[in-house]
C-alpha cells in the first residue's frame, strides 16, 4: 500500500523539493504552508505521516503536533525544523513527536526517519 505523507512547510523551495523527492519514491504527497490549513488537510487527506516544520504562520508546528496527538494519535509526526536548541528538541518530544530532524537536512535523513517509523509500526503489527 502506498503511504501518504502531509508535508507542512512554509518555505516554498523546501516544500517543493521534499514533495518532488518523496513523490519519486512512490509516496502519495499533500502539502500545506501553514498550521491551520494543515489541520484541515489532516482530516481530508488522512496521512500516515506528517512532516512538520515548527515555525509556521497562523498556527505553529508544536500546536499542530499537540492537536494531532490528541485527535489523530495513530499518525506519525516528524518534526523537520531549523529549531536546534535542546529545549526545542525536548518540547517536541514532550508533545510526543515521533522523530526530529534539524535543518539543513538531507532527503536521506528524512527517509531514514520515515523508514524507522513505518518499520516500527509494521514490527508491532506482527
Amino acid at each position: 500500500m502506498n503511504k501518504k505523507i502531509l508535508i507542512v512547510e512554509d518555505e516554498e523551495e523546501v516544500l517543493m523539493l521534499l514533495a518532488d523527492s518523496l513523490k519519486r519514491l512512490n509516496f502519495t504527497i499533500e502539502t500545506s504552508a501553514n498550521g491551520k490549513d494543515a489541520i484541515k488537510k489532516i482530516d481530508t487527506f488522512a496521512p500516515d505521516l506528517i512532516l512538520l516544520d515548527i515555525m509556521l504562520p497562523e498556527m505553529n508546528g508544536l500546536e499542530v503536533l499537540k492537536w494531532v496527538k490528541k485527535n489523530k494519535p495513530d499518525i506519525f509526526v516528524m518534526l523537520a525544523t531549523a529549531k536546534k536548541e535542546i529545549e526545542d528538541l525536548q518540547s517536541g518530544y514532550a508533545l510526543e513527536a515521533d522523530y526530529y530532524v534539524t535543518k539543513p537536512y538531507t532527503i536521506e535523513e528524512i527517509l531514514k526517519g520515515i523508514n524507522i517509523m513505518f518499520s516500527f509500526r509494521e514490527s508491532h503489527l506482527n
